[in-house]
């Protein structure tokens, strides 16, 4: 990696980067290609790590038998095949509760009796179950 951008690189390739790195590895590389990008350089990124995808991507494709099966904001994709539902922990009569809801009964107000939210989790689907849906098999 050092090598490749002692020289100020205007475009960098780079395969599977945080591969095999423990987890501050992996932070500490991510910081380092994000850097890259703030300075103006095009990256282009080759993973099956998505939360990679995720955190350093401004377009992802995803490539099944030499096509491209989808090709889009890693945001968007996944608004695109959400089931539009939170998960949400709260505490009624003292003890800790869950439910799942659309996020449209959310839009008038919580609709049932609640002490004390304790977290709201929008049930979005991951990079992992959006590339599995559109190249059908799984990250190997």
């Amino acid at each position: 990696m050092a090598r490749a951008l002692i020289s100020n690189p205007k475009l960098l390739f780079l395969d599977e980067p945080t591969s095999e790195l423990d987890p501050s590895g992996a932070v500490l590389f991510r910081k380092i290609i994000e850097e890259e990008r703030r300075k103006g350089t095009t990256v282009f990124l080759t993973t099956h790590n998505m939360v990679d995808a995720d955190l350093l991507c401004d377009r992802v494709a995803f490539i099944s038998n030499g096509k491209i099966a989808a090709l889009d904001t890693p945001k968007k994709l996944k608004e695109k095949n959400s089931s539009h539902q939170v998960e949400i922990d709260y505490l009624y009569n003292g003890e800790r509760q869950k439910k799942v809801m659309k996020t449209k009964e959310l839009e008038k107000e919580l609709p049932f009796l609640h002490e004390e939210v304790i977290s709201i989790h929008s049930k979005e689907p991951t990079l992992e179950e959006m590339f599995i849906q559109y190249t059908g098999r799984g990250l190997s």
